[in-house]
């Protein structure tokens, strides 16, 4: 009996790929929002140190210069939380459609990799069957053999 070949193989073949593809997209999605998650953090942790040393050196009395100077500065740390923090929005985003893609490709694969094992049950069945059949005709055929051999009708 021939070899099992799955029909289907070259397409599965090429769905693993995608998929290994879609892993790989998806891992740097992710990689790129844990980066931004840091940058964003690092943000708003340099806006709340500025505010902080605003809030002591108010304390202690600054001029109307050095106050607007924080409050500038501030203003420029609190635009840059949000650019960040949009940013950050804009990669969620991303790797949200490439975990969907992900996903699609996951399922796609293994449907073509569940109809490989039916096809390769069919096939051993198929196997197994022939070779009881095989069997059979061999023990039928010395059976007549040895029936001749006896000298009785077969």
């Amino acid at each position: 009996m021939k070899k099992f070949k799955f029909q289907l193989d070259t397409v599965l073949r090429y769905k693993t790929q995608v998929l290994d593809i879609r892993l790989a997209e998806h891992g740097t999605a992710l990689a790129n929002v844990r980066r931004q998650e840091g940058v964003l953090e690092q943000a708003v942790k340099h806006r709340e140190a500025c505010e902080e040393e605003y809030r002591e050196m108010k304390e202690q009395g600054l001029t109307i210069a050095d106050a607007m100077k924080y409050e500038t500065g501030i203003e420029v740390l609190e635009r840059t939380v949000q650019r960040e923090t949009e940013k950050l929005r804009e990669l969620r985003k991303i790797e949200e459609q490439r975990r969907a893609a992900l996903v699609q490709a996951k399922q796609e694969t293994q449907s073509l990799e569940k109809l490989r094992e039916m096809k390769r049950g069919e096939y051993d069945s198929m196997v197994a069957k022939a070779e009881e059949k095989e069997i059979d005709d061999l023990v039928m055929a010395r059976r007549s053999a040895s029936l001749r051999e006896a000298g009785e009708p077969g």
